[in-house]
């Protein structure tokens, strides 16, 4: 019975090794190839009018920054806009100001991005500090 064995196992130890170099063989060595860069073309939305509050706050974010206080005219809403997320527009502290911006839209994902570009500056007032 030993014998056996012993006859079987230079079999066993070269199908061993054939699976293992048959395996080595089906993974062929390639570089990663990385995803495509995704790089937006960014366009501009609709013209609209807002009023920027004389002061700054701490943006509700996870990075510290400062926010402008914005006042859409269109519907009323008051909301954040990060303080240089307005492209052409450096705003002084204690001086409201009333602008025309056109929100900046990614068109491959139909989504604005947040940022803005200034069209005009329509008003300023400065305005006394609480």
């Amino acid at each position: 019975m030993s014998s056996i064995y012993k006859s079987k196992t230079p079999l066993l130890l070269a199908s061993l090794m054939s699976a293992a170099t048959f395996l080595t063989a089906c993974q062929i060595s390639r570089e990663p190839v990385p995803e495509p860069r995704y790089v937006p073309t960014i366009v501009l939305g609709e013209a609209q009018t807002l009023t920027i509050m004389p002061n700054r706050v701490a943006c509700d974010s996870v990075l510290p920054m400062q926010c402008l206080i914005a006042k859409s005219s269109e519907d009323g809403s008051v909301f954040q806009v990060p303080y240089d997320w307005i492209d052409g527009f450096t705003p002084s502290l204690g001086t409201e100001y009333v602008i025309s911006v056109r929100p900046q839209i990614d068109e491959g994902k139909q989504s604005v991005t947040g940022q803005w570009t200034l069209q005009n500056i329509l008003s300023q007032r400065m305005v006394g500090m609480p």
